[in-house]
């Protein structure tokens, strides 16, 4: 039995099919926005949890440095023993002279998990009758793009 409704005006047939796809087009890029931004927020996570890994080894290092002070403040300060240099009072203490320190893994190796540390002890002059030492060290986080330089003064006076 066909029924044939006269009023009906055959010029909307079709329409609410075009008006679900212009929904759904505006709900893929909805979709492909919000997988966009939490891809990048998932990168930047990462970025951050390897820099603060490079941190906390270069922290590690110095701490290390300073426990084992009195085992390597007595030198010789000729720059052939791990970590021990001479200072040179021609180089420049920025970014520029530490980033560029040829080959930081023949230094002192800190012990570190998860990251890896070196760390360079600086011979300073003497301040009377205190030492004065200066500690960089470098910590490398998760990948070798996260990398932090941290340095300390150390200054020993030694018993009379």
């Amino acid at each position: 039995m066909n029924v044939d409704f006269p009023n009906i005006n055959k010029r909307q047939a079709g329409a609410v099919l075009f008006t679900a796809l212009i929904f759904l087009i505006m709900l893929m890029l909805l979709g492909s926005s919000a997988m966009q931004t939490s891809s990048l927020e998932e990168r930047m996570a990462g970025n951050t949890r390897n820099r603060d890994l490079a941190f906390q080894a270069a922290e590690a290092a110095l701490k290390q440095a300073e426990n084992t002070l009195t085992t390597w403040r007595v030198g010789p300060w000729t720059g052939t023993v791990p970590a021990g240099l001479a200072n040179n009072p021609t180089h420049t203490n920025d970014v520029s002279y530490w980033g560029d320190v040829d080959n930081w893994a023949s230094y002192k190796t800190a012990t570190v998990s998860g990251a890896s540390a070196t760390y360079i002890i600086e011979k300073l002059p003497d301040i009377g009758t205190v030492e004065q030492y200066r500690v960089t060290a470098r910590g490398v986080g998760g990948d070798t793009n996260a990398v932090v330089i941290l340095q300390a003064g150390l200054s020993y006076t030694p018993p009379p």
